[in-house]
């Protein structure tokens, strides 16, 4: 997150939150540069949700990513939840 104080948005669920966390599109053990800057709940959910070969293969940008029926789910509840701490599970089905 930047240095200053002031609220982040989230780059996928579009939350105003107190902290991000940067997210490799593409994992970086795979090469991948091009970063984006996720609440942690989004940035864990993701992970806990999908391994690294399926975010390379086939998750590899937003567009993908909430095009996901799981992740359109999760979104329509994180949006509305307050900036606060959220536990996840990892999912028993995780791709």
């Amino acid at each position: 997150m930047p240095a200053n104080d002031q609220p982040q948005r989230c780059a996928l669920c579009e939350r105003l939150v107190s902290r991000t966390t940067r997210h490799h599109l593409i994992p970086r053990s795979e090469g991948g540069h091009e970063i984006v800057e996720l609440c942690p709940p989004c940035h864990h959910t993701l992970h806990r949700f999908y391994s690294n070969h399926t975010l390379l293969k086939d998750l590899h940008t937003l567009e993908a990513l909430r095009q996901q029926p799981e992740i359109a789910d999760y979104l329509d509840w994180v949006r509305k939840q307050p900036d606060r701490h959220i536990r996840v599970h990892t999912r028993r089905d995780r791709r």
